[in-house]
């Protein structure tokens, strides 16, 4: 009987060790799906302006209070009608944008973003200044994850007609370049005319300005890290592609002589987080860019082409965010 006791015990050994493994073999899809991928919060705030005429504002959007503003955005919707016969002139080209960046440029609040404009008309304008807002951690799921953000800036010259900015760069590879922005700092009025990531990877900006005078401006980007913080051993990468592509991908055309909205929309399960849009140098005096609506999967720019005569290229983007992070790794 001993002996019998004796030989049972690795036998039960053995069946223990079987039935750990095939439940252990169980488990393993369950123990993956309980370290889900995470949503991020991607949201838009945007604040009406009225301007008499002649007047200059200084204003600002807030995201929630530990957010980022990711991208800010102005869009001109309309200037009292002209009537020369009472002195009364300017139209929508007329209000113009000086400064348009995020408050972590300054060291400051990063779900703060500035701007300053004029009208320059005589009639009153209604002007609709924007956020894109992207939250600074994922949303709760069993457990969250950090997001980084820094901000880069730089000061050039505009020696006056119209003329490039160098590109502003973020890390290739391991981060995006977003919240593009600019601020005047002497000189004359300036107007955007192009404000484009500086490579396929997105990871640098350009901005294209005609200015009235010789003009100093500071342009800046924050530079988004395209993997979280960890969290519980391990990461998640951010999913973000620029669409329709690179430069010189993204035409539509502008018919001639008409104000008109052109749209750039992002496909399902992603957002859209930062416009891009390029005017050709030689259409500079014809195209006049009034701004843009940041609409949750889209971007809606507002143009004025002023050529009797032609139809006119412009060139769209936007970068899109899937609104769920990567599996974890």
């Amino acid at each position: 009987m001993d002996s019998s006791r004796g030989s049972a015990a690795p036998r039960l050994a053995l069946l223990g060790a079987l039935l750990a493994f095939f439940v252990g073999a169980l488990l393993l899809p369950a123990a993956a799906e309980a370290a889900p991928n995470h949503f991020l919060k991607i949201y838009k705030v945007e604040v009406q302006v009225d301007l008499d005429g002649g007047e200059y504002a200084h204003e600002h959007t807030y995201c929630n209070p530990g957010d980022y503003a990711v991208d800010g955005m102005w869009r001109v919707d309309h200037v009292d009608q002209a009537n020369p016969q009472i002195g009364v002139f300017g139209d929508l080209r007329d209000v113009t944008v000086s400064r348009s960046y995020s408050d972590l440029q300054q060291g400051g609040d990063a779900a703060k973003w500035h701007f300053e404009m004029t009208n320059k008309a005589d009639g009153r304008a209604q002007v609709k200044i924007f956020a894109t807002c992207l939250g600074s951690k994922t949303v709760e799921n069993s457990h969250q994850h950090n997001i980084r953000i820094r901000a880069k800036k730089t000061t050039t010259w505009f020696p006056g007609s119209d003329f490039s900015s160098a590109a502003l760069g973020c890390i290739p590879g391991l981060e995006v370049a977003v919240g593009p922005g600019f601020k005047r700092l002497a000189g004359g009025d300036v107007w955007l005319k192009s404000s484009y990531p500086g490579n396929p990877l997105s990871s640098s900006w350009n901005w294209n300005f005609t200015v009235s005078a010789p003009t100093s401006m500071e342009v800046s980007v924050l530079c988004l890290r395209l993997r979280t913080d960890p969290t519980w051993g391990h990461r998640h990468n951010l999913q973000i592609h620029l669409k329709p592509g690179y430069w010189p991908l993204g035409a539509r055309t502008l018919t001639k002589n008409a104000v008109q909205e052109k749209r750039v929309a992002c496909q399902d399960h992603y957002k859209a987080i930062v416009g891009a849009l390029g005017i050709a140098p030689w259409n500079h005096g014809w195209i006049h860019f009034l701004g843009m609506d940041p609409r949750p999967k889209s971007r809606a720019f507002k143009f004025w082409n002023t050529d009797p005569f032609n139809d006119l290229p412009v060139y769209l983007a936007t970068l899109c965010l899937n609104v769920r992070t990567g599996n974890q790794y």
